[in-house]
């Protein structure tokens, strides 16, 4: 997980306090520029300008593609509203990140507040999660309010067209956050807003997800979860009375991160878990090699034990002949002695009557 703070002299307290509640996460941040070797391995990179007059530089665009061009990458780029204290300079930087990787999202050049739905003023507005796509509403389980201060509006952008997503649908385009109803279109400084118009009121998309090609995603916002003046995760760090239980205004932008975590984390499971599929089917095969390997020496070993057995009875029978001719022999041997001695005998008696004669 790369954090890339553009201009920031440090982690704030909200980025910190994140690295705290997921700690089983490897957390990269980077203040500087953004190079190649600061994403290597990353599965997720969240883009935020905490110095708003520090610039996206070509060289960290080409390494923002190489990275995504990997696959299996989920890139977040935070934008802003065209408030003209800095926070116009967001919107144009952003989008040259969205365009880098050719996201079809785009931060508008407008502003949005909800004088219905808010956090005690009408620019700090309560993103609501009612108007999630079905798809992704896992991402806000556990979110009905996140903050949104001071923001802008996320739009389509297609065949060099802009589009406002609370009228029309893109195709791998899903609304995540949006104003309530009640929200109010804008226009802090030039240039004009592209898809909306100054007064416009409707429920107006401040986080878009978009799926893209290779198992990539991208998250665009209108605001950022950290570095900015009053940012998406824990605002009750810097105004506790504001934003705690006890408020009345409780939000959970902390979970929204979260679940928008999870999803990159899964994301990059994914692709491990489809090489180890391929490990697995691999492996498979060669235990099928082996299998008829292991069957033709049970049969050679069948086949053995079977001459074995024939072997073994035609010894038997060799030994049942010995004996029998063993048995034999001595029965001759017997007959011959007692020949012998009848012989003997015979010579004895037979002898002297014939001597006497």
């Amino acid at each position: 997980m790369v954090i890339h703070l553009k201009g920031a002299l440090e982690a704030d307290d909200n980025l910190k306090a994140a690295m705290e509640d997921y700690s089983y996460v490897d957390w990269s941040v980077v203040t500087g520029d953004l190079a190649a070797s600061d994403l290597s391995g990353a599965d997720m990179l969240v883009m935020i300008q905490a110095d708003p007059a520090v610039e996206y530089t070509a060289a960290e665009l080409s390494a923002l593609t190489a990275w995504f061009d990997e696959g299996s990458k989920l890139l977040w780029v935070a934008s802003d509203s065209d408030y003209p204290d800095g926070q116009e300079l967001r919107p144009p930087d952003a989008n040259a990140a969205l365009e880098a990787v050719g996201s079809k999202l785009r931060g508008e050049g407008g502003e949005t507040q909800d004088p219905l739905v808010n956090f005690d003023a009408a620019y700090r507005v309560k993103g609501v999660s009612e108007n999630c796509a079905p798809e992704y509403q896992f991402l806000v389980a556990g979110v009905t309010y996140a903050q949104f201060h001071g923001c802008g509006v996320i739009i389509g952008y297609l065949n060099e067209n802009y589009y406002a997503l609370d009228e029309t649908d893109i195709d791998g385009v899903y609304v995540i956050m949006t104003t309530s109803d009640a929200g109010v279109i804008s226009d802090e400084s030039a240039p004009a807003p592209e898809a909306h118009s100054p007064g416009q009121e409707g429920a107006f998309a401040m986080m878009v997800l978009e799926e893209m090609p290779s198992s990539n995603y991208v998250i665009a916002t209108s605001d950022a979860p950290f570095s900015h003046y009053s940012p998406m995760y824990k605002p009750e760090l810097q105004k506790p009375s504001r934003y705690n239980l006890t408020s009345g205004n409780p939000q959970q932008g902390d979970t929204l991160f979260g679940n928008i975590l999870d999803l990159a984390v899964r994301n990059g499971m994914g692709a491990s878990i489809s090489m180890l599929e391929d490990d697995v089917a691999g492996l498979e095969d060669d235990v099928a090699d082996l299998e008829v390997e292991v069957a033709s020496h049970v049969a050679e070993k069948t086949s053995l034990e079977g001459d074995v057995s024939t072997l073994t009875s035609e010894k038997a029978s060799l030994e049942a002949d010995l004996t029998a001719a063993q048995s034999s022999a001595s029965t001759m041997q017997l007959a011959a002695v007692a020949a012998l001695v009848i012989g003997v005998v015979v010579g004895y008696f037979v002898g002297p009557m014939i001597k006497k004669e």
